[in-house]
């Protein structure tokens, strides 16, 4: 038995694939333990596994229309996240951490528990870094198509040289944001460290990719010792189970249309759901609404119809598998049910890793992207309509799916951790 310490900030997409995680490895018999923010002890608790609460939670970020407007930026979010959100809170993060490390065999860290490291270098304690996204990697390879910068894999013809010159020069503007940590660093007597913890934090004793390699293959400049382990899957807010009343509604007639923003971008005000509902009555269609805790966006006619059905929140793994065709916002966590319910897809990225996520899904030949920018009636008609009519989408969605069940990601996630802490781990470079 290893007693492992997992560290994680943000929504339910950066929550969910620790508790898959953490579930793996206790049944696996290790002892896990999940630092994180105070509104998810319930989740954590949940699948038997212990809790530390960490700042910030809801009560420090403040009113969430304000915060998750600004936090889904396509040009500032990533900033506000950094030094509004996260950075405020490094040194309570860092006494959180350090108070229950001690004893423990392996840290697995969030990229925003910045903390994380400088707790497992001070009390040299190994550790690795977990990536949820590939655009993380910042590949000159495989350029990201990040936030507002989406041109970036188009210049891939420029070469590889020319690509690490404009992501250096992109890492660069972000070296400001992190002085927080630099101090934090000096403070507890740890060595300088001249890395851009942001966008070069990874661990010298390895690195989780919590994707698989047909999503995204690996390339030549990625980190030292990374170990892709596929997706973790986990959906349970309360349940694996969807409601009784949509249950009801699937079996009441043809696949629906399914829309969702995911667990964060839900929060903002926009006209998604309006125009959701517009495009489904376009097209004759049924449809689910998953909406969080915003109803009052929806339109009163739609609450009415009995060809839609609305609901706060359903677990994606027992909804997508019914639908027609899933329209969602690209957060990593959303993407990996949707390409694992083999279901065609509408991508709507608005900022962060999800146009890099939508980019991808249209490669596979899986969706087809509408910009959250650009998203109006009749290009989301459009493309519905190209994704439910042409079987071409639903094979290959069905295909991917597939390879993914291929994957067994329990199986490759303890033999990843039992090489991690077999293997010497090398000196920590600063």
């Amino acid at each position: 038995m290893s007693r492992i310490l997992m560290a994680t900030l943000g929504s339910y997409g950066d929550l969910h694939p620790y508790l898959a995680m953490a579930r793996v490895l206790k049944d696996h018999g290790d002892d896990v333990t999940i630092v994180t923010h105070a509104e998810y002890q319930a989740q954590v608790e949940r699948i038997g596994v212990a809790f530390v609460s960490m700042k910030p939670g809801l009560d420090e970020i403040g009113p969430q229309e304000g915060w998750a407007s600004k936090a889904n930026s396509s040009v500032g979010g990533p900033q506000f996240i950094i030094r509004t959100l996260v950075l405020p809170y490094l040194e309570d993060s860092y006494r959180a951490i350090k108070s229950v490390a001690p004893g423990h065999d392996l840290i697995i860290s969030h990229v925003l528990t910045f903390a994380a490291p400088l707790v497992a270098d001070e009390l040299g304690i190994p550790w690795i870094s977990s990536i949820l996204q590939p655009s993380t990697f910042f590949s000159a390879y495989d350029p990201p198509a990040i936030g507002f910068v989406t041109v970036l894999p188009k210049l891939r013809f420029l070469g590889p040289s020319v690509m690490r010159r404009i992501l250096g020069l992109m890492s660069l503007a972000t070296n400001g944001w992190l002085k927080p940590i630099k101090s934090l660093r000096a403070k507890i007597g740890l060595p300088r460290s001249a890395r851009n913890e942001l966008t070069d934090g990874f661990s010298p004793h390895g690195t989780l990719a919590l994707f698989p390699p047909s999503f995204a293959p690996p390339q030549p400049d990625w980190p030292a010792h990374v170990r892709q382990i596929g997706f973790p899957l986990f959906d349970e807010e309360t349940s694996a189970n969807v409601s009784e009343g949509l249950l009801q509604f699937l079996q009441q007639g043809e696949p629906p249309l399914v829309f969702t923003l995911g667990t964060a971008v839900v929060m903002m005000d926009t006209s998604y759901y309006e125009l959701a509902y517009q495009a489904a009555k376009t097209l004759e269609r049924r449809a689910v609404l998953l909406v969080g805790k915003k109803v009052q966006r929806i339109p009163v006619v739609a609450s009415n119809d009995p060809q839609v059905f609305i609901s706060q929140y359903e677990p994606f793994s027992g909804l997508f598998p019914h639908a027609a065709a899933i329209v969602h916002q690209c957060g990593v966590g959303t993407t990996s049910q949707a390409l694992a319910s083999g279901r065609p897809q509408v991508l709507v990225p608005f900022a962060h890793d999800q146009p890099d996520n939508a980019r991808r899904v249209t490669e596979l030949g899986i969706g087809r992207t509408v910009p959250a920018g650009r998203l109006n009636l009749s290009r989301l008609v459009a493309a519905l309509d190209a994704v439910t009519t042409n079987e071409t989408y639903a094979q290959r969605a069905r295909e991917f799916a597939a390879g993914l069940r291929d994957c067994d990601f329990r199986q490759q996630l303890t033999a990843a951790i039992a090489g991690y802490l077999s293997s010497p781990m090398e000196p920590v470079e600063v």
